[in-house]
């Protein structure tokens, strides 16, 4: 939980600048002005839930990206309260944490998602090692909640019975950019994605094309955002 606190972080700022909302947005000035303990300024009107960034900097000099291999656990906040596991329902040994093996496919699948987003038809470079111009992007993804105990889990899974849901669940993003060179923290930011809104079985298969499509979209939206701060 500790390096999950250190990186609650990023991306927003980027991401927000290229965002379409009516109200664009704005980095906080003056005395009221949110400001974290690196000297990051909170954006208001951001795409993502929560945005800081550090104020002047020259997006446009950065061509290369180093990811770190993104950290996923099922850490929770302290106040969160697990969902109730009905044990006639869903059987004895129904569970909502995810698998070790699940938790490093869903670290696995980020890089593979990251490396079809950033191909070489984009203007920046997938590096495997940090040097100057370039930005080490720091990524956990945590306070997984899922809709259904996990489908192995649930005694539906051996009866050849079937769940329904209204989505997959929900994850939180939480994002670290710094400079390659200083190891300067630039920008951090959290979010929280969720699959499709709309009722269906839910498997196992259907959850993994969520967390792919959820992976998908902030990347996009973070090479979008790179571009168009890199712009300006």
């Amino acid at each position: 939980m500790r390096l999950l606190r250190q990186q609650t972080v990023l991306l927003a700022l980027l991401i927000g600048l290229a965002g379409c909302s009516s109200v664009p947005p704005s980095m906080q000035s003056g005395p009221d002005a949110q400001v974290t303990k690196e000297g990051l300024v909170k954006i208001d009107n951001s795409v993502l839930d929560i945005s800081f960034a550090r104020p002047n900097v020259d997006w446009g000099k950065y061509r290369k990206l180093y990811f770190e291999p993104a950290a996923v656990t099922n850490d929770h906040p302290a106040d969160y309260k697990p969902p109730r596991i009905d044990r006639r329902a869903d059987g004895l040994n129904a569970t909502y944490d995810l698998p070790d093996e699940a938790l490093k496919r869903m670290s696995t699948e980020f890089a593979t998602i990251v490396a079809s987003v950033f191909n070489e038809d984009q203007p920046f470079e997938i590096v495997d090692k940090v040097g100057p111009d370039t930005l080490i992007i720091q990524v956990a993804v945590t306070d997984i909640r899922l809709s259904a105990p996990i489908e192995s889990s649930r005694r539906s899974y051996n009866s050849m019975g079937k769940t329904y849901t209204q989505n997959s669940g929900s994850m939180m993003l939480l994002a670290m950019i710094k400079d390659g060179q200083s190891g300067e923290v630039l920008a951090k930011a959290a979010d929280r994605g969720e699959g499709f809104d709309q009722w269906q079985l839910n498997t196992q298969v259907f959850n993994w094309g969520d967390v792919k499509t959820v992976y998908r979209r902030w990347l996009n939206d973070f090479k979008n955002a790179l571009m168009a701060a890199g712009a300006k």
